[in-house]
């Protein structure tokens, strides 16, 4: 797999992972261990999409 290609799948991940939490914010009660799990993920990813780019 390309860089590129690898890139492109790390930031697909990223949009899926804001559209979670996005999801989770919406809901009446949200789940803050949830949402703190998924942020966290967003927060490697982002890094991770940084030092390739």
């Amino acid at each position: 797999m390309s860089v590129s290609n690898y890139l492109l799948s790390l930031k697909r991940k990223y949009e899926y992972l804001n559209y979670l939490i996005q999801d989770e914010l919406s809901r009446p009660l949200p789940d803050s261990l949830r949402l703190f799990s998924l942020k966290l993920k967003r927060l490697r990813l982002k890094e991770k999409i940084y030092s390739l780019g």
